[in-house]
């Protein structure tokens, strides 16, 4: 069989299979991890409709601190989908097939216009992993691959749509061949992709504001001995991104993920951070992240921060009480010094 025989016949079909069957394995997962990690088991199923809304459409709550990122990503998301969906051109491979679907189609302008936005956002954030030095350091060779990939579909479609340059004929000849591969790519791509929550070990202080503020339990904090251990489970997450609205260092992000191993629930979850744990001057109790210790000694430079809860109570008691005492002697000596006049 000729590769593009096969392309477009079986391996178009086993790729729609296993990428429907994917997303039901997906979500059934999601299901029972939030049913699981829920107090209220009667409460947990009345949620899951909003928890799964929320995952699917959801609002980022790191909208305030990137706005123009944000709506930027909203907007290539939904060309994303929106393109490939709604192309004349598929929806007529649909009406042919043995399902005999059909639906509206997006006008050829617009189609071309939203090809061109989806290329144009690609570019975008090309360049804004090469240009940024703090994404650029974070970045790696499957970031910059994923950005490629994404591409190659909406690249293929267009030169099919508007003709090849003359001077390559090979391209020309396969590229029809190349399209419909590289959109299988996509579509397998997006059913091993995951979104996870990401702490820059550089920013993060350990303050776990991240843990308070997530919806499902998909950040942990506990603190093992002299350390503090976040986890993180995939399952729980629905990209929300609290963890990077409330993280008061810009420590915390969300981070897109291909991996095959993913798609099976762990049965513990994931460390993503340690931070050592400091110990009360006083009583010796641990009671703080050292780098949220030390950012506080930036700005308050006296010995107060470094007692933990219970002694600085103590103290401040005793600080009280000693200024009440001193008050009163005060009292008495004046009082002894009006009566010896």
């Amino acid at each position: 069989m000729k590769l593009d025989l096969f392309v477009e016949g079986p391996l178009l079909r086993f790729v729609f299979a296993v990428f429907f069957a994917g997303i039901v394995i997906r979500m059934v997962f999601f299901v029972r991890a939030i049913v699981a990690a829920s107090r209220n088991q009667e409460s947990a199923w009345r949620s899951i409709l909003g928890l799964l809304g929320r995952s699917l459409f959801p609002f980022h709550s790191g909208v305030k601190k990137k706005p123009l990122y944000a709506v930027l990503r909203y907007v290539f998301h939904i060309c994303l989908f929106a393109v490939p969906i709604f192309l004349y051109g598929h929806i007529v491979l649909w009406e042919e097939s043995r399902f005999e679907w059909g639906w509206t189609p997006l006008p050829d302008i617009w189609a071309d216009r939203l090809t061109l936005l989806v290329l144009a956002l690609c570019l975008a954030f090309l360049l804004r992993r090469i240009v940024v030095p703090e994404i650029r350091r974070s970045s790696s060779v499957s970031d910059y691959l994923f950005i490629f990939v994404v591409s190659l579909p909406f690249v293929t479609g267009y030169l099919l749509s508007h003709g090849m340059p003359g001077s390559l004929p090979f391209l020309e000849k396969n590229m029809w061949t190349l399209h419909v591969l590289s959109g299988e790519i996509v579509l397998m791509g997006g059913l091993l992709l995951f979104c996870r929550s990401r702490l820059a070990a550089a920013k993060c202080t350990g303050c776990a504001a991240c843990v308070l503020s997530c919806p499902t339990g998909t950040l942990e904090a506990t603190d093992r001995g002299t350390e503090r251990i976040f986890l993180y489970s995939h399952y729980l997450c629905i990209c929300c991104a609290s963890c990077v609205g409330s993280c008061p260092e810009d420590a915390a992000e969300l981070r897109h993920e291909v991996s095959l191993r993913k798609i099976l629930p762990k049965p513990a979850k994931l460390e993503i951070r340690s931070v050592r744990l400091e110990a009360c001057e006083r009583c010796s109790a641990l009671f703080v992240p050292e780098p949220q210790l030390r950012e506080i000694l930036a700005t308050i430079p006296n010995d107060y921060p470094r007692l933990c809860t219970q002694c600085r109570k103590i103290s401040f008691s005793n600080i009280v009480s000693g200024r009440a005492l001193a008050k009163e002697r005060r009292g008495v000596e004046t009082d002894r010094t009006a009566n010896s006049m």
